[in-house]
C-alpha cells in the first residue's frame, strides 16, 4: 500500500511541476527580459547585426535595452482559455524610447550623428508608457507554451513602438 501511495504522490508532483498555467508561461517569458538573460541579449545582438551602426553604438543600445528590461513592470490582467489555447493579457510599463527617437529627430540639424543623438536621448529618458499586450499560448505535451510574440509586441517591450 505504501508503494501505491508513493507512486501516486510522485505522479502528482511530476504532473504538477510540468503542468504550468498559461499565465506562468507568460511570466516566465517576461522574467527572462527582467533578468536580461543571455538568450535575450543574444537575440538583441542578432537583430543589431542588420544595422549599419558602429560597435560602440551597438554596445550602447544593448546597455539601454538592459536598462529597459530590468526596469520593466508588468501586471497580468486576465487569462482567457479556449480549450487548448489561451490568451494572456498583460499591462506593461516601459521607458518611452520612441519619444526619445522623436525628440532626436526634431533636433536633428545635420551636425550630429542621428544614431548617437537617439542613443543619448534614450539614455536620458524618464518618461514611461503603458501598453496592454496580448500573449497567445497553447497546451502541448502537458505544458502551456508561449507562441512567438508579434513584432509589434516586441517593439512595445523595447519601448520603441510607433503608434502612428
Amino acid at each position: 500500500m505504501k508503494k501505491f501511495a508513493l507512486f501516486f504522490l510522485c505522479l502528482f508532483f511530476l504532473v504538477g511541476c510540468t503542468n504550468k498555467s498559461s499565465k506562468e508561461a507568460v511570466v516566465e517569458y517576461l522574467e527572462k527580459y527582467r533578468n536580461f538573460t543571455t538568450e535575450i541579449e543574444q537575440s538583441l545582438m542578432k537583430n543589431l547585426e542588420k544595422k549599419d551602426w558602429t560597435k560602440e553604438e551597438k554596445e550602447k543600445y544593448i546597455l539601454l535595452m538592459k536598462k529597459q528590461f530590468v526596469n520593466l513592470k508588468y501586471n497580468i490582467k486576465e487569462e482567457i482559455y479556449n480549450g487548448e489555447e489561451a490568451t494572456v493579457l498583460v499591462d506593461i510599463t516601459v521607458y518611452n524610447y520612441h519619444n526619445s527617437k522623436r525628440e532626436a529627430l526634431k533636433e536633428q540639424d545635420g551636425s550630429q550623428n542621428y544614431i548617437e543623438n537617439v542613443l543619448e536621448k534614450m539614455n536620458k529618458e524618464t518618461k514611461t508608457i503603458k501598453y496592454t499586450l496580448s500573449f497567445k499560448t497553447y497546451y502541448k505535451e502537458n505544458a502551456w507554451v508561449l507562441e512567438q510574440p508579434s513584432e509589434e509586441t516586441l517593439k512595445k517591450l523595447e519601448g520603441i513602438y510607433n503608434e502612428t
